[in-house]
């Protein structure tokens, strides 16, 4: 009996440590996650390009039938089971409790956060991994699409591994609980982004797929038949042109160093890609304690294929294959076990997390100097006025600096301004414009060949906001006065007879 206490003992002196160095691994992995607030928290306008046009699409969502605006004479809700609109749904909840633009910033903030989460989640299912690997999905945390202002892109990305780590999770013991539970998860990763369900589906089915069990994949296949089905449905972005475009072999390759690491400073790109090949080395390099998952290794090579067969574009959507870069990097994570080598790695991604955050940070406080202009301009806007942007991005090599294509859209927030330039995409985006003012073309390349017919401008628009672009300032000056210029920023009101 005294050998068998002795025993005992000895097995929970050795679990208490362990539990004490998990918790520390784990607070340290809540307190790098909560780092990831700080590019957000530090600018009042995050400088993400799309987002200001989503930002905008989910309050005018909000404000429809308010009286203060009269969004209801111009657009219309459709709330159908669309892919892509659960970033709406969430920022028209939050407007209940919220003002939108800071809705809006806490929601990027959630969405940055939740994909190193689910990526944890994933890992624990995957790979039995430790906590210590999950802190490099802090540190690919921030992509290149998600500084495009990709934002309802990135919330599927987090979804993606949620969805997979939950197959993972129900595989290893069945039940009904854990069937609905990844029924639910699979329909919110559809509904927020449709290349976040495809991942997750992609990644699953190569999986299912490794082990030749047709009951395995008869199982999955039934759990991803419905929103499949939904997406035959919703055609999103296929309705009217169907058209494929594909990318060259060598542009795909860069980007497979670009999407991941790209930020605002170059010398610190340089070092955050040397600082990631460095933690793949301590990795596999003479790593005795080095453990392959052959069945990961797999599927990863097999989602390396897919993301070389696909398109750029097709039909009214583009950057497909990009947006399987991000998956990609974090499916890697599962393919190795080093043992006690994640501890350098641990340390090594603490320090280039730090540097990364820093890289955002800055950029994002140097690109939010000259929203001052853009903001002072919006204040000369008369509320509810009809804006019509002229934006050009010709002379413009850093697509990161093009956050300002769609700042005009602030004033539909802060001036309850009518625009037929906000996102409307059938299928995808859950608003409808219902007038069809004069829209020329060349807005959305931002490059402008020709001139726009002032005069159709004239008898649409109250105003012309011409950012970057003083080609067509005669044209523009015949049937409207200036009433604001700061930097590349004219704003025009047009003179009505």
């Amino acid at each position: 009996m005294k050998l068998a206490s002795g025993a005992i003992h000895g097995q929970v002196k050795t679990r208490v440590p362990e539990q004490m160095q998990n918790a520390f691994w784990i607070a340290l992995f809540l307190l790098l996650i909560s780092s990831l607030a700080l590019p957000f928290l530090l600018v009042h306008e995050p400088p993400l390009l799309d987002y200001a046009n989503h930002l905008a699409r989910g309050f005018v969502l909000n404000n429809l039938h308010n009286p203060a605006y009269q969004f209801a004479e111009y657009y219309r809700a459709d709330w159908k089971p669309y892919p892509y609109i659960l970033w709406d749904m969430l920022l028209v909840a939050l407007q209940q409790l919220l003002p939108v633009e800071v809705a809006g910033k806490l929601l990027l903030i959630l969405t940055t956060a939740l994909a190193p989460v689910a990526v944890a989640w994933f890992l624990w299912q995957a790979n039995r991994s430790e906590i210590k690997l999950s802190l490099l999905g802090c540190v690919l945390a921030f992509n290149l699409l998600f500084l495009w202002g990709f934002v309802p892109y990135q919330l599927g990305v987090g979804f993606c591994f949620l969805m997979a780590g939950t197959w993972l999770w129900y595989r290893r013991r069945p039940s009904v609980a854990r069937a609905a539970l990844f029924v639910v998860v699979s329909f919110a990763t559809y509904f927020a982004h449709l290349l976040g369900f495809a991942s997750a589906a992609f990644i699953l089915v190569l999986y299912e797929a490794s082990s030749f069990n047709w009951r395995e994949w008869l199982r999955l296949a039934c759990f991803l038949a419905p929103p499949s089905l939904m997406f035959l449905w919703a055609r999103p972005g296929l309705s009217e042109q169907s058209s494929v475009v594909m990318r060259p072999f060598l542009e795909k390759l860069r980007t497979l160093r670009d999407v991941p690491t790209m930020g605002y400073d170059e010398r610190l790109d340089r070092i955050f890609i040397a600082g990631l090949v460095i933690c793949f080395l301590i990795a596999v390099v003479r790593n005795r304690e080095l453990r392959v998952n052959w069945r990961w290794l797999a599927v990863t090579i097999g989602f390396v294929g897919v993301f070389l067969l696909l398109p750029y574009g097709w039909g009214a959507s583009s950057d497909l294959d990009v947006r399987l870069v991000p998956p990609l990097c974090f499916l890697t994570l599962a393919v190795f076990r080093v043992g006690r080598r994640a501890n350098w790695i641990a340390a090594l991604a603490v320090a280039l997390l730090a540097m990364r955050v820093f890289n955002i940070t800055t950029g994002f406080q140097a690109e939010a100097k000259k929203c001052a202009a853009m903001n002072h301009g919006i204040e000369h806007i008369a509320r509810n006025a009809m804006v019509f942007p002229l934006v050009d991005t010709c002379n413009d090599d850093d697509p990161l600096d093009d956050y300002y294509i769609h700042y005009w859209a602030y004033s539909v927030i802060r001036r309850g301004a009518i625009s037929p330039y906000l996102f409307d995409v059938p299928g995808q985006t859950p608003m409808r414009i219902t007038y069809q003012p004069y829209t020329p073309v060349g807005y959305w390349d931002h490059c402008y060949d020709e001139q726009p017919d002032w005069q159709l401008v004239a008898g649409d628009y109250d105003y012309v906001w011409s950012y970057g672009d003083v080609r067509y300032k005669q044209g523009i000056e015949r049937v409207a006065e200036e009433v604001f210029e700061e930097g590349p920023l004219i704003l025009y009101r047009i003179r009505k007879q």
